[in-house]
């Protein structure tokens, strides 16, 4: 498994100003993230994505995308996405 490729740039969601409120551009690289881990648009992830729930920095409604399949496993594919093994198995 590689690790996830450097990311430079966000894209530009409608409604959004990450020059007046800085925590936007982490929710837009979330929901980057999330989207092409799940074959989703920014657009489409980012009004899931939010901050300051349950006593950390930001959540992701994943039933709220509505997708087939087990939440657990839809998770699973987005942290595969970004993490690697941190040892291999030999």
């Amino acid at each position: 498994m590689s690790a996830a490729p450097a990311r430079t740039s966000l894209p530009s969601v409608l409604g959004t100003d990450t020059s007046r409120f800085a925590l936007e551009s982490y929710r837009i690289a979330i929901a980057q993230i999330v989207g092409d881990a799940l074959g989703l648009t920014v657009e489409q992830v980012h009004p899931g994505v939010a901050w300051g729930k349950k006593g950390v920095d930001f959540t992701v409604a994943l039933p709220r995308f509505r997708l087939p399949g087990k939440i657990d496993d839809l998770a699973k594919k987005v942290i595969d996405s970004v993490c690697f093994p941190l040892h291999s198995a030999n």
